[in-house]
């Protein structure tokens, strides 16, 4: 039978009504582009070090997502770098706090295939204070991080924009500083390029750079 025409236009346009609200409602249940996670299709930024208008360096975000590469406990440098020779008595080792070592993925790849830290490296020292207890006093004996105590970072830049000429910076966050300028060269540099076992890293205590070196010369 055909529909009076009124009749007919009235059905066309609930279904289409119908037909838009479905499409409608299916687009919004899926996520958006920016909304996604960074998946095979989308790539997170690269971990660059960021500066302010004053050459300042930014507060790397989401560096507990990088490459671990090692640990140490209450670790010192002595004061006088250029005293070398080993001390005559042992002393005790006093508590100190827990170090954690992060480098960007970028530059840890660069360093497994080549054996050189690239320019933009970054690492990040993450430092928490040694706990010997706990909440629940589970444990009996050992040390556990406990409240983050400072964050310190050093960049490999040839092309520092503070106006710096050597090409590894160091910086030193605190716990909650946004930015940070970097020490002289009297401070940090000069000991880590005399001291440091590769680039001004302290590759020696860092055992995920010692075997990505070790098998770097190698492949070579």
């Amino acid at each position: 039978m055909i529909q009076p025409a009124t009749s007919r236009n009235l059905f066309l346009l609930a279904a289409s009504f119908v037909v838009a609200s479905a499409t409608a409602f299916h687009a919004a249940a899926l996520p958006s582009d920016e909304s996604k996670p960074a998946g095979k299709g989308q790539a997170e930024a690269p971990a660059e070090p960021q500066y302010n208008k004053r050459g300042e360096l930014k507060r790397p975000i989401g560096y507990e997502r990088w490459v671990f590469v090692g640990a140490n406990v209450g670790l010192e440098y002595k004061e006088d770098a250029d005293d070398v020779e080993p001390a005559k008595e042992k002393k005790p080792v006093k508590l100190g706090d827990f170090h954690n070592v992060y480098i960007n993925p970028e530059a840890f790849d660069h360093y497994v295939r080549t054996g050189t830290f690239p320019e933009k490296t970054v690492l990040v020292l993450d430092s928490y204070k040694s706990e010997e207890r706990e909440p629940k006093s589970i444990v009996s004996e050992g040390l556990a991080p406990g409240r983050q105590t400072g964050l310190a970072v050093a960049v490999k830049n040839s092309a520092r924009p503070d106006g710096g000429s050597s090409d590894w910076a160091y910086y030193d966050f605190g716990l909650d500083r946004t930015t940070a300028k970097a020490f002289p060269d009297n401070k940090c540099y000069d000991c880590h390029i005399q001291h440091a076992s590769d680039d001004n890293v302290w590759v020696q205590f860092y055992p995920i750079l010692r075997n990505a070196r070790e098998k770097a010369s190698k492949n070579r």
